[in-house]
């Protein structure tokens, strides 16, 4: 199992190129300024398990996780100050056993298809 630790990281959709990890299981971003959401770019983990922002500066006030999106998620933790909303589409996430969300200030709403 792979596991990657980073204080600060660039998470970009804006790349056509392939995803520098393909293997990665486990990530922990804790601490990283994060501009737009980093969902669509996490997606292309194809073998992410575990995904666990923590104390994230966080400029947006959505999370989208698009259909199909994270196939092999187990846990996700989303450790922040504030989140609007965090939209979660039809199939995505077919295999998470564990969702954590500890919001700061704010309510957060959560969608989730039936």
């Amino acid at each position: 199992m792979i596991d990657l630790k980073v204080k600060t990281v660039k998470i970009s959709t804006e790349s056509k190129e392939d995803v520098i990890f393909p293997s990665l299981e486990s990530l922990t971003l804790e601490g990283t300024s994060i501009e737009e959401d980093p969902m669509p770019a996490l997606q292309k983990l194809s073998r992410l398990e575990d995904l666990v922002l923590k104390e994230c500066e966080w400029t947006g006030t959505m999370m989208s996780i698009s259909e199909q999106g994270f196939g092999q998620l187990r846990k996700l933790e989303l450790i922040t100050v504030r989140l609007d909303e965090l939209q979660i589409e039809e199939e995505a996430m077919p295999s998470l056993l564990k969702l954590n969300l500890e919001i700061e200030r704010g309510a957060t709403k959560l969608l989730i298809p039936d």
